[in-house]
């Protein structure tokens, strides 16, 4: 119970940041619509945001914290004090060369910018501003990292919630200054100094987590004995990160259109809220229970990844249908303001009704990504992801110009696929997967609810078109009653159909072998 009440508070402060990371993005959006600004500012901070995001949300702690524990007492210190140089060394060396090869960064990420048009150099210029996220980033991880060792997760998964609220003031004050109608580059830089004070703000939080005397001056013996934890970091990183790298590949595919990156980020955000709190549930309980059966045989492994897979199914497949049946309306009404106009609406939803489809996939791949980790199954991870990645940006870049905004998240759909696909099959060879057949009925049931919760809400959503074509606050409360409608059918329909049963996904996750 210990850990499902970590998960909770995991899961209630990782919704939090997602929450003040809409808001941010609902105002900036307000603000530049999928202009050029913002396409600009999107492929710009793509690499600071993935860094601050990816390790500033513990993806380091699968490197980091087994070593920390197995250490003797009086060297854990020193050997905390030698992972934070050496990771210090790393995150600064990146940083730099990014700063230089910057122009090349951007032309890899957004092909279909003219590097000296107005898209391109402004996205070059917040890239090279906004750069030191990265170190600031990768510190940001080996300190929650450090404070999670001690037991304290709190402060360190509150750090983005405080980064979002730093980010938060200042495009407030963007806006205050008149941010639509200032000059582009003005409005860029102002964007990426924003993006660098989240990035010091939640690095400030975590180091103030980080207990007295975590830390000791290394000796020459402890750097060479962390300097295996930069070569761990990487495939966990890696499998972490995928979701953002398929951004990125996506972004690539839409760059070529007018808007399309901006309109793949806002519907790639939505799609992202439900992803990463079963992200943090997974975190904070399948790798800790995992590890924690290690002596009682596959059987209890299983069992925990079987009621893994089930809870991430019961959150992600409604989760996925209704964001596809409603995805126009969600975008009308969340973004849908200033320059954000319905031209933008109509790309945005389009993208993100294909997204919404890959959460299940997702979902079970991050469970599957667990499994192979406390497996010592690095290497299937990073084969599958990156095949994944291959196949997607094929489907992606083939698929856009016949499909629009729709080819970019086609190869979303087709990557994700792909990836869980690969490690099904590799965990299945291995034994280390297996579902029961009272758990493939309950995963029936499971596909059923939510089904007849989309027919359900489609209907509704029929009925509510006048209020939902208005917009404003009865488009707001129209949303919201298709939403509450949604989550009711969905309850009714899992009971009716066997779907998954708390007592069960408890003992699972207690790792009570069934």
């Amino acid at each position: 119970m210990a850990l499902l009440r970590r998960a909770s508070t995991v899961a209630l402060i990782t919704l939090g940041s997602r929450g003040l990371g809409f808001v941010r993005d609902a105002m900036v959006a307000a603000l530049f619509g999928t202009g050029l600004v913002a396409d600009a500012s999107v492929a710009g901070l793509a690499l600071p945001q993935l860094a601050r995001r990816l390790l500033g949300e513990g993806a380091l702690n699968a490197a980091i914290l087994p070593a920390l524990v197995r250490a003797e007492t009086d060297r854990r210190a020193r050997l905390a004090g030698a992972a934070l140089v050496l990771f210090a060394l790393a995150a600064f060396a990146a940083g730099l060369v990014l700063f230089v090869f910057m122009p090349v960064v951007i032309g890899v990420l957004a092909p279909g910018f003219e590097l000296t048009g107005p898209r391109g150099a402004g996205a070059v210029m917040v890239g090279r501003i906004a750069v030191v996220c990265v170190p600031l980033a990768l510190l940001t991880g080996v300190l929650a990292a450090l404070a999670n060792a001690a037991g304290r997760y709190a402060a360190p998964a509150f750090g983005p919630v405080a980064g979002n609220v730093a980010v938060i003031a200042l495009v407030t004050g963007l806006i205050l200054a008149g941010g639509r109608s200032m000059a582009m580059d003005a409005a860029l830089t102002w964007l990426a100094v924003a993006a660098i004070a989240g990035a010091v703000t939640q690095f400030a939080l975590v180091a103030c987590a980080v207990p007295r005397g975590a830390l000791a001056m290394p000796h020459q013996e402890d750097l060479a004995r962390a300097l295996p934890m930069l070569g761990a970091a990487l495939p966990s990183l890696f499998a972490a990160a995928l979701p953002q790298l398929r951004f990125l590949v996506a972004a690539a595919a839409a760059s070529g259109i007018a808007g399309g990156v901006a309109a793949l980020f806002y519907a790639t955000r939505l799609v992202e809220l439900p992803l990463g709190l079963v992200g943090a549930s997974a975190g904070a309980v399948l790798l800790p229970a995992l590890a924690g059966h290690d002596g009682k045989g596959r059987a209890g492994a299983r069992s925990v990844g079987a009621g893994g897979i089930e809870a991430a199914l019961a959150l992600s497949l409604p989760a996925a249908l209704g964001l596809a049946v409603l995805a126009e309306p969600v975008v009308a009404v969340l973004f849908q303001r200033g320059a954000f106009d319905a031209e933008a609406t109509r790309l945005t939803a389009t993208a993100m009704a294909l997204l919404a489809l890959t959460l299940p996939l997702q979902a079970s791949e991050k469970v599957l990504a667990a499994i192979a980790f406390t497996e010592g199954l690095s290497r299937l991870v990073a084969r599958c992801g990156v095949a994944a990645l291959i196949l997607g940006g094929i489907a992606g870049f083939a698929g856009t110009p016949w499909l629009g905004i729709a080819g970019p998240a086609l190869g979303v759909l087709v990557s994700s696929a792909a990836s869980l696909a690969g490690l099904a099959l590799g965990l299945g060879r291995r034994r280390l997967v297996a579902i029961e057949a009272e758990g493939r009925r309950r995963l029936r049931g499971l596909a059923g609810a939510a089904l007849v919760m989309a027919g359900a809400v489609a209907l509704a959503r029929l009925w509510a078109a006048p209020a939902l074509a208005a917009g404003g606050l009865a488009g707001a409360a129209a949303l919201a009653l298709l939403v509450v409608l949604g989550v009711a059918v969905y309850a009714g329909a899992a009971r009716l159909l066997g779907g998954i049963a708390v007592g069960t996904l408890r003992s699972a996750l207690k790792g009570d072998p069934r």
